[in-house]
């Protein structure tokens, strides 16, 4: 009987994998892929924003499939056919049972962030594979035999899961954690557990490098930089992380996030040493960030990986409960998760309304094209480059035009960069002209700033995004003549 749910999770599997392979190339790339895919043009070690596993696999199958989007978003798909195989394991270790297994993987199929992560390449889609293995395997080192190759797989996992995104070292900060919980902080100094850290820091150790290199510029970045934009204490944050959880994970599961923490607070001493684990590897992370939030900006996507766990801890609760509130669950929640998903799929499909800045990923093509017509057309009386006062557009252009390695971002009047003031010189275009590109969606900029560095500035025109005659965003045109680099 038990075998015959198995066979269900893999029918179940491949039919969503199947119907989400079809969406890989049906839209197009949001700023933040074609970031990562600019990443992998020029590869390296790791990279100032993040670390690389997102940009090394997407460097795979545009290698195999050529540049396009479904290839971009190709390895996040197996990504996340790998973290379901994984998570259901682990709940099938967790209850001894093959339908609760099952169930643990519908109720993850049901929530936003796992279908967005399923056909987006960010480094959440790498982190929750790798996070999802490294959680399979210290499960199986500490309550199946503590055996050496479950240690040392789990230390490699987690170093992929750090190597993937920062937050991947919260794995070792849950398992410290756990071992506070369940009275056996000798475990730290266990040569196993010991070995399995070694492990992942020899993973991440490229990371290492390249920030040793860089004077720790990404480490930096990630740390004191965020520091530096803490506030005094508010709930505008707060509220903001609120409302972006409830997407994340649809209204029903965020209030069971809620409802689960405090019953499980209630009933601590009553918790055996498996339950501790699973709630170690939920909670801390959300509780966590959700303190951050009451001074600084949490990102929506920063929690995701907690979520894993949690959803086992969804099915326990949905196996316990009373059959009348089953029913609740079973159908509202499954209507109320559905109908979400399928919303976000056709605003993501089927532009009809503009949702302004909710919607980062139509016009990219149309405003490419219009650049490039004007590059060549520019070309013929100076050399030109393409510039913008953010990452986003020109990782966009690099994507949609053949002009990758003359697109420039804020570097080019002397502003922070990102990732583009390790690729570009801008002592080499002195002397050149700039075709200077922004949007409605952040029209922050001070054109005297810019024009500082130029002989001469002139607007060429507003170009408009259109779509069943609305407006879904703006550009606007600047041409820039004989450009000067900042001095140092």
């Amino acid at each position: 009987m038990e075998n015959k749910y198995f066979k269900v999770f893999l029918i179940f599997l491949a039919s969503v994998s199947f119907l989400r392979i079809l969406l890989l190339n049906l839209f197009n790339l949001v700023p933040q892929e074609a970031y990562y895919w600019l990443y992998i043009q020029r590869p390296a070690l790791s990279y100032f924003d993040h670390p690389p596993l997102c940009s090394y696999t997407i460097g795979v199958f545009t290698g195999i499939f050529g540049n396009t989007e479904f290839a971009i978003r190709f390895g996040m798909l197996l990504y996340s056919i790998g973290t379901s195989f994984f998570l259901f394991f682990l709940s099938k270790k967790f209850f001894n049972s093959d339908r609760k297994a099952l169930l643990t993987i519908v109720f993850l199929n049901l929530t936003i962030f796992f279908n967005l992560h399923s056909i987006v390449a960010t480094p959440d889609a790498p982190l929750l594979f790798f996070w999802s293995g490294a959680m399979y395997f210290f499960f199986k080192a500490l309550f199946e035999g503590d055996k050496w190759q479950d240690w040392l797989l789990a230390g490699f996992f987690a170093g992929l899961a750090f190597s993937s995104k920062y937050t991947g070292a919260f794995i070792f900060l849950n398992l410290f954690l756990f071992f506070v919980f369940t009275k056996d902080l000798g475990k730290l100094f266990n040569k196993k557990f010991l070995s399995s850290l070694i492990i992942s820091l020899i993973v991440f150790s490229p990371v290492i490098v390249w920030n040793l290199q860089n004077g720790f510029a990404s480490f930096l970045f990630q740390t004191s930089e965020r520091a530096k934009g803490i506030k005094s204490f508010g709930l505008n944050y707060f509220f903001q992380l609120i409302a972006s959880q409830i997407y994340e994970l649809t209204p029903l599961f965020f209030l069971l996030l809620i409802i689960l923490f405090f019953k499980y607070i209630s009933n601590n001493k009553s918790l055996d040493s498996k339950t501790k684990f699973i709630l170690t590897f939920s909670y801390p992370m959300v509780i966590f960030f959700f303190l951050v939030s009451f001074t600084s900006l949490v990102k929506m996507n920063w929690i995701l990986p907690s979520y894993l766990a949690f959803t086992i801890l969804v099915v326990d609760f949905f196996e316990k409960s009373k059959e009348r509130f089953k029913i609740y669950l079973k159908y509202l929640g499954l209507s109320l998760s559905i109908i979400l998903i399928v919303l976000n799929l056709t605003i993501i499909l089927f532009p009809i309304v503009p949702i302004e800045k909710g919607d980062s990923w139509t016009g990219w093509p149309e405003i490419a094209n219009r650049i490039v017509q004007l590059k060549q057309a520019f070309d013929k009386e100076n050399n030109t480059f393409i510039f913008s006062n953010e990452y986003k557009i020109p990782a966009e252009l690099s994507f949609y035009t053949p002009f990758k390695d003359v697109v420039l971002a804020e570097n080019v009047y002397g502003k922070p960069a990102l990732q583009f003031d390790f690729w570009f010189d801008v002592e080499k275009f002195a002397g050149w002209d700039g075709i200077f590109v922004y949007s409605d969606f952040n029209p922050s900029v001070n054109l005297e700033e810019v024009g500082k560095f130029f002989q001469k500035m002139e607007f060429v025109e507003e170009f408009k995004i259109e779509k069943n005659k609305k407006i879904f965003r703006k550009f606007y045109i600047y041409r820039c003549r004989v450009y000067t680099p900042p001095k140092g």
